[in-house]
């Protein structure tokens, strides 16, 4: 290694570390460090749960079907990037988990209860992001669950428990696809995960194009072994596509839409193949699963059971994400919107039933950036 090298080498590596430090405070290190370790988690699927959650790491929980809400944590005031920067949740068998922090240092926190939190990790999993900080996870995007496990995707790193917390695997992309066969390099970020459905145990991880060659909707990557290792796949069907939009799964089916939601892409063996474009009738649009069909709420808002044909939703339904109980009960949240609204009547009419105002707004859109339903401990 000459000098020169040697030089450039280590002010890279100060300048990373630099950097990773620059994005908390001390008091930002002193909640996460506050916060109790993931052992002790038991899952009791009694009550049904809607979990909410927001930048600063806010967590609004409600556990009468979404008649009234309490805010069961926040950290502190925190924007798209940064410690407190908060966009994914999920649920898998009584557990709700956590991702907080982009930009920054990331956590997980979970709950079998909605009231009380913990980082998921019991703190014997000293994973690299965390330069020796056990809590610290690698950057995410989203979360999702089945079969046990909670598996993270973000940037180039995939995170994966299948023992809630008490170990984690991570699959790095960075050079594994080196030899791959396809003319392009992988370049890649935003990369968010959802799961297939138990009768193919596959999760599926769509992520933006940052380069310049390779195909308009981004990169798909699947893991067939709960998270531990993923391929890159070349799927067909979707040359058509103008940009990375949405992904969901209802279980069977995946739908795909493309950046302003116009079109939508459908594929039943785990993002192999997809059918499109099938034109939704929308634009600009969230997409939701509500039951087994997929909703798009914008203007006009439509709902389609198999991806292709799509039919209007009544016209009070808001824009945002739709959130469904077991009991048909519908919540719905938005990123510009500071309260969350609830329909129990199929969408045709909405109520408030609750509102926050945000602190010291440090940037981004400072409402609730996604929810889900579960069965956890009274």
């Amino acid at each position: 290694m000459t000098m020169k090298f040697l030089t450039l080498f280590i002010s890279a590596a100060f300048l990373t570390n630099l950097a990773f430090a620059a994005e908390e405070s001390l008091a930002d290190a002193k909640i996460r460090n506050d916060i109790p370790l993931g052992v002790g988690l038991k899952p009791n699927q009694k009550v049904g749960a809607f979990v909410v959650v927001g930048h600063g790491a806010r967590i609004i929980v409600s556990k009468d079907d979404g008649k009234t809400w309490k805010q069961t944590f926040f950290a502190a005031p925190g924007a798209d990037h940064g410690p407190w920067a908060t966009k994914t949740v999920a649920y898998g068998d009584g557990v709700f988990v956590v991702g907080v922090g982009w930009g920054g240092a990331t956590i997980y926190l979970a709950s079998d209860d909605g009231v009380n939190w913990r980082h998921l990790t019991h703190g014997k999993a000293k994973l690299p992001e965390g330069k020796g900080d056990e809590r610290v996870m690698p950057g995410t995007w989203k979360i999702a669950a089945g079969k046990g496990a909670f598996v993270a995707s973000g940037y180039m790193t995939m995170t994966a428990t299948r023992d809630l917390g008490a170990s984690f695997d991570t699959f790095s992309m960075w050079g594994a696809f080196k030899n791959d066969s396809r003319s392009y390099k992988l370049s890649t970020h935003h990369v968010g995960t959802v799961y297939c459905g138990d009768a193919s145990g596959r999760f599926l991880a769509l992520g933006d194009n940052r380069g310049k060659e390779g195909p308009k909707f981004g990169h798909l990557f699947a893991s067939d072994d709960l998270g531990k290792s993923w391929n890159w796949l070349a799927p067909s069907g979707l040359d058509a596509s103008t940009g990375r939009g949405a992904l969901e799964s209802n279980g069977t089916l995946l739908v795909m839409t493309d950046t302003d939601a116009s079109n939508a892409w459908t594929s039943s063996d785990g993002g192999e193949t997809w059918d499109g474009p099938h034109a939704t009738g929308t634009k600009r649009a969230t997409l939701s699963v509500v039951g087994s069909e997929f909703w798009l709420t914008g203007k006009p808002s439509r709902a389609s059971a198999d991806g292709k044909t799509w039919r209007d939703l009544p016209a009070a339904v808001p824009a945002g994400q739709i959130i469904a109980s077991d009991s048909g009960t519908l919540i719905s949240i938005d990123k510009p919107r500071f309260n969350i609204l609830r329909s129990t009547d199929g969408g045709q009419s909405w109520n408030e039933v609750h509102s926050y105002t945000p602190p010291n707004i440090q940037g981004g859109a400072q409402g609730l950036r996604d929810g889900a339903f579960g069965s956890v401990a009274p």
